[in-house]
């Protein structure tokens, strides 16, 4: 059984409805975009301010999970060697991207592609096998060869924007081409070979392949930018915070996402804040649009790496202690 048919019957609920409002967005994105209703000027504020909010919130509770797994040992102490380590590897990627900007990104790729695949996925998987981290990294790999695929210029156009002008990516389209469809063929294959071997059911094959079909939709139709924030803040982004919401309160779905709402409210808003101090201040070097895209995917990439090696400590402190 997965932990999604685990889970209280309520927060299942809650999950499909989250799929649900993900499809219905999609489809209304796509047909705005069809008849030429999304303009640039006016998108990236929308998409900057979504990821800046939304998007950044489902790892507003990292402070949480710090304390629980420092408190015990630094009972006074913990906040320091928290936030010091937290924000001293956010600037060893700042530092990092600036100097080693390529090979930066190719990590951040790497990382990233198994961070979204893992959190997307993990609501349906609870009995683990040596699959799962091939299977973690292709779902969250379709995102980025999706983006080379269907917005190749558009995309390599971002890329050299955040590779900060040191040196530009020229690889060919048929690159691409060939990795999203070898990409697809390996994720297809391992759904039938998870369903074949019952670690998932017919309805989470269903589930898990809509979400894929749709985050393909998107990349297709959208703009680069308005696919990614979609995907990030209503799938990604949504599906971790009613994780961390059942985790505050596994009973009653609302409580415990009343909990993390008061609980993120924080760390989100210094957030947000700083993100707005760092968008004034590279516009004194750069347009706002290419200050904002440089936010937004270095701002992450830098958030990303301490998120991630917090959670996994924090899963392994979870599996010490049960």
């Amino acid at each position: 059984m997965s932990n999604l048919l685990n889970s209280n019957i309520q927060f299942r609920q809650l999950f499909l409805y989250q799929l649900y409002f993900f499809i219905m967005i999609s489809f209304f994105l796509v047909i705005a975009n069809y008849n030429n209703k999304l303009t640039e000027d006016i998108y990236l504020y929308v998409c900057f301010i979504l990821i800046a909010t939304i998007g950044i919130s489902h790892g507003a509770l990292d402070n949480q999970k710090g304390r629980y797994i420092l408190k015990t040992k630094f009972p006074k102490y913990w906040s320091l060697f928290f936030y010091g380590s937290y924000i001293g590897c956010l600037l060893f990627v700042l530092l990092f991207w600036i100097n080693f900007p390529l090979i930066t990104l190719c990590i951040f790729f790497i990382i990233s592609s198994f961070h979204f695949g893992h959190e997307d996925l993990e609501i349906f998987l609870s009995k683990k096998n040596k699959f799962d981290y091939y299977f973690y990294f292709l779902r969250g790999f379709i995102i980025i060869t999706s983006s080379l695929y269907f917005n190749y210029e558009e995309t390599l156009a971002f890329i050299n924007i955040l590779l900060l002008n040191q040196t530009t990516l020229t690889l060919g389209k048929y690159f691409f081409t060939y990795g999203y469809y070898i990409n697809l063929f390996f994720l297809i294959f391992l759904i039938f070979v998870y369903f074949f071997y019952n670690y998932i059911d017919k309805k989470e094959v269903l589930i898990i392949t809509s979400e894929i079909v749709f985050i393909i939709i998107l990349f297709k139709y959208l703009p680069l930018i308005v696919a990614f924030t979609v995907y990030f803040c209503f799938m990604h982004s949504t599906k971790h915070i009613l994780s961390l919401s059942m985790e505050l309160d596994h009973k009653n779905p609302l409580q415990g996402i009343k909990k993390f709402v008061l609980k993120s409210i924080p760390l989100t808003l210094i957030t947000f804040v700083s993100a707005l101090i760092m968008l004034i201040y590279l516009q004194n070097n750069f347009s706002i649009n290419d200050s904002m895209l440089k936010i937004i995917f270095i701002g992450l990439a830098s958030l990303t790496l301490p998120h991630i090696m917090l959670e996994y400590i924090y899963g392994k402190h979870k599996q010490k202690f049960k």
